[in-house]
């Protein structure tokens, strides 16, 4: 009961809830007055003398009532009028206390029905007219229970005149029907209270939605606002790294030519040895670098759609031994085993040799760099059961934690361990691999079980799909 209390006053703080209670009184009291002049007709009627059964009240007496109900239901008309015509200008607190008086009048109307309509000496007429203001009082129940205030304006008028007009004669029979009237009110009062705190419950659990709706979708609006800014701060990311790559490659391709000249003395003697090791170290730290910016100029390319791939036949096996002499050096550096594998059925592919080429170094580098000294690498390639080209490069390094393999594919995105420190890297060259892969057509994918290696796998179709890199380029 506390709860049910503390909604109650929660709803009636929403004003939506005032709102609401006003237009169910309105409609409550167009309800009432379309019916009303029925009802006054078959009351009078029944308790006239055209129908002395029910009571012998003159005509003119048992017309009275008619009448007077008529001018109600004139005067009710004329106020919802109004208040129809002035609801959107708003004020629901001043429309609540005009209809609560709107309704006490149409009460007090009806309570002149005991009255107009009393036969003293018919006891028969007295039941019948206790019963239709009952009958009425169930219809206020049901028309205006959303709202205890309204029910007891639209009540106690009527239920009092009948009671006081019960208890007159000091008839035995009249006084049980008064007490029959108090019973009823109290009961119908008690049943009003609780469906007026279940609709207002209902009604304010109704705006809670609509709010909780409006509020998911400011939400949504605003995501997707989000979404387009990050995505516009994404392609301008790829455009300006695009840029700088090919604004630092011209510097550094000149660094890489004067260190060489001076590393080989092709202008004469530098000097000094040292400044000949110097020029050296230039130059590796150079191509070091270059390497990085070639990487990070394909993945903004692949990023912005503006990678493109030529496809032609080539040789599978010179194709992998080519690539991997560039990492053959620090694989025999770490003492490791460094195997190559192709079938008879791989032995042809139609692809990209450069991308190729560029997806097995980046692979067995990473192999390289995570694989303990005196580890072993294989990497093979065959045909699948679909026929199409499988590529496999299998180490038995420390392996990856599952909850970490989906993320490697991103570009600058690390596993994060303690391998990764001291292998070190950018993040770059997995997801160069993805890129290249799909240009293709293809899927990449890693399996791995920490202690016990990893296996990256790259599958390309038997015939490149053209239409997927024609639209990445086209983007």
């Amino acid at each position: 009961m506390p709860h049910a209390q503390h909604s109650v006053v929660e709803a009636h703080a929403d004003p939506r809830i005032l709102n609401v209670q006003v237009e169910r009184a309105a409609k409550a009291i167009r309800a009432t007055i379309i019916s009303s002049p029925a009802w006054a007709c078959f009351a009078a009627y029944a308790c006239s003398e055209y129908f002395p059964v029910l009571g012998s009240v003159p005509v003119y007496q048992a017309a009275s009532l008619v009448v007077i109900v008529f001018v109600g239901v004139l005067i009710a008309q004329f106020i919802l009028n109004a208040f129809y015509r002035c609801q959107e200008s708003g004020a629901p607190s001043r429309w609540l206390h005009r209809l609560l008086a709107l309704n006490a009048l149409l009460s007090l109307i009806w309570g002149f029905a005991p009255w107009l309509l009393w036969s003293p000496s018919n006891l028969v007429n007295h039941v019948f007219i206790t019963l239709v203001c009952l009958a009425i009082v169930a219809r206020f129940l049901v028309n205006r229970a959303n709202h205890l205030e309204f029910f007891l304006a639209s009540y106690a008028p009527m239920a009092l005149m009948l009671m006081i007009r019960c208890l007159i004669g000091l008839n035995p029979v009249d006084v049980v029907l008064a007490g029959l009237v108090l019973l009823y009110a109290i009961q119908v009062v008690l049943d009003s209270s609780h469906i007026s705190q279940r609709w207002d419950q209902e009604a304010q659990m109704r705006f809670s939605y609509e709010d909780m709706s409006r509020e998911l979708e400011e939400a949504r609006d605003e995501a997707l606002m989000k979404r387009a800014e990050a995505e516009s701060a994404n392609a301008s990311k790829t455009a300006f790294l695009a840029n700088m790559s090919h604004e630092l490659r011209t510097p550094l391709n000149a660094i890489l030519g004067f260190s060489e000249i001076i590393a080989r003395e092709c202008l004469g003697p530098v000097g000094s040895p040292r400044y000949k090791e110097y020029a050296g170290d230039i130059h590796n730290s150079g191509t070091h670098l270059l390497s990085l910016i070639n990487d990070l100029l394909d993945v903004a390319k692949i990023e912005a759609g503006r990678m493109e791939i030529e496809p032609h036949m080539i040789e599978t096996r010179r194709a992998l031994e080519s690539a991997l002499k560039f990492v053959g050096v620090k694989s025999r550096e770490r003492n490791q085993v460094l195997t190559i594998s192709v079938d008879d059925g791989a032995a042809i592919l139609y692809a990209d040799e450069r991308a190729l080429k560029q997806i097995v170094i980046n692979l067995v580098s990473n192999a390289v760099k995570f694989t303990q000294h005196g580890g072993r690498i294989d990497v093979s390639a065959k045909r699948n059961p679909a026929g199409d080209f499988e590529l496999i490069v299998a180490d038995n390094g420390p392996g990856i934690p599952n909850e970490r393999i989906d993320r490697i594919f991103k570009p600058f995105a690390q596993v994060d361990n303690r391998y990764d420190r001291q292998a070190g890297g950018t993040g770059l060259g997995l997801a160069l691999v993805r890129g290249l892969t799909e240009l293709h057509g293809g899927r990449t994918w890693i399996e791995s079980e920490p202690g016990k290696g990893t296996r990256a796998f790259v599958i390309l179709p038997a015939t490149v799909a053209q239409e997927p890199a024609k639209r990445r380029a086209q983007a």
